[in-house]
């Protein structure tokens, strides 16, 4: 069918409408014309992917990836010129905000991207397929579960890439055939690289000395390795999280502190702190941290960091955010969260705005949850939205990184 695509939708695809019926086009730039194939037919909406462009846009380039047009559900915007990646990220950021009932300029959301948007990623997760005894590691194709096949990656580090091929030779032994994935990560400026099976305790004790053997360059880790940021040093485990865009966690944390206007007698809170990292920023600017955390591996990690770093005026709390800082007793100047992509609970977020805190920071992947979660914060007057932040910490893709700050009204 032809069709003319509108605005891009959060997930990658502009919209077009059939008869009244909203059509996802993937591989569509809006304002084209395309002739598209439908791929899923639900009855609420169809799924569509354009085939031949009819009008292109100005900023349509060719995908740099061949496994881009090979199906690769890996990334998603590779065949949209950069400036307009993010120009778009921004558009759709600004209708969330608008959807949520959120009055926001669209100019006055501060747009930070990338000199060089390739080879960001310092961590990746590569399934494993397996044909007639040879085993290969790949990404799924688009909206399946079927794996394709991958030699190289544009959008991770060099180090990951290099591995892959000694990985899927050891995944050949017998001893590996419960494997299914991989996941690594690399430390910046070293030669270690951490990785770790799925499901975990899939791969026998020899398994990465087998891969070892075919990367002399790499030292390999299956527990755990030191990363460094900002001049501070952190142990990071396979089941924890850390931004995956080395280049761009520096631009977030620093946009997060900023928007903090920490001066050195408040007192904060780091909700869904994680290991540590933008706390111990927060530490160096703050009277004290309460950070809050319910993995309990992420607190071991996170209370082994501040000793490694100094931060004795950083105390963890283990818990759900929801039932932890209900029972803080020390006043809140600054709340500092960066939730999971579902955002927060209802309950989470009356709680944490029962502190009263003076400014919120909130970082989000997920601009719908954002939007949802900060609506609740403004709910009754308690807070206004000032200043919105829209980091691209993972060009060629759909997803979207923001940081925004609230004040409480008096």
């Amino acid at each position: 069918m032809q069709l003319t695509v509108g605005e891009l939708a959060h997930g990658g695809a502009a919209l077009a409408r059939v008869d009244g019926r909203v059509v996802f086009v993937e591989g569509a730039i809006p304002g084209e014309t395309v002739e598209a194939e439908v791929t899923h037919r639900r009855k609420d909406f169809w799924r569509a992917q354009a085939t031949v462009v009819l009008d292109p846009a100005a900023a349509r380039i060719d995908p740099p990836c061949p496994y881009f047009k090979a199906g690769c559900g890996g990334c998603q915007l590779q065949y949209l010129a950069y400036p307009e990646q993010l120009a778009q990220k921004r558009q759709v950021l600004h209708r969330q905000l608008e959807r949520a009932h959120l009055e926001f300029p669209i100019e006055r959301i501060d747009v930070l991207g990338m000199e060089n948007p390739w080879r960001y990623r310092l961590r990746g997760e590569f399934h494993v397929l397996r044909r007639g005894g040879a085993v290969s590691l790949g990404f799924y194709r688009k909206h399946t579960y079927q794996t394709l096949p991958i030699d190289a990656c544009l959008i991770h580090a060099e180090a990951i890439e290099r591995a892959l091929p000694a990985f899927a030779r050891a995944a050949e032994d017998p001893a590996a055939a419960g494997v299914t994935a991989l996941q690594f990560t690399w430390a910046p400026g070293t030669s270690d690289l951490l990785w770790a099976p799925y499901p975990p305790g899939s791969a026998d004790p020899s398994f990465g000395a087998r891969a070892a053997g075919w990367i002399p360059e790499l030292n390999l880790n299956d527990d755990s390795i030191g990363m460094d940021d900002a001049g501070r040093h952190f142990r990071v485990r396979p089941e924890a999280f850390v931004q995956v865009n080395v280049r761009q966690r520096d631009v977030l944390y620093e946009r997060a502190v900023a928007f903090a206007q920490l001066t050195g007698g408040e007192r904060a809170v780091d909700a869904y702190a994680g290991i540590g990292m933008l706390t111990a920023r927060l530490a160096e600017r703050a009277a004290g941290v309460i950070a809050v955390e319910e993995s309990p591996y992420a607190v071991r990690l996170g209370e082994l960091n501040m000793q490694l770093n100094g931060c004795g005026n950083v105390h963890y709390r283990r818990g759900r955010v929801e039932d932890t800082v209900r029972h803080l007793d020390e006043s809140v100047d600054v709340l500092v969260l960066d939730p999971p992509r579902a955002g927060c609970t209802e309950a989470a977020v009356e709680a944490m705005a029962t502190l009263r805190a003076e400014r919120i920071v909130y970082i989000s992947c997920d601009p719908s949850t954002l939007a949802r979660d900060v609506s609740r914060f403004c709910a009754a007057g308690r807070y206004t939205l000032v200043e919105v932040a829209l980091v691209d910490m993972f060009p060629q893709t759909y997803h979207i990184e923001a940081v925004v700050k609230l004040e409480r009204n008096a």
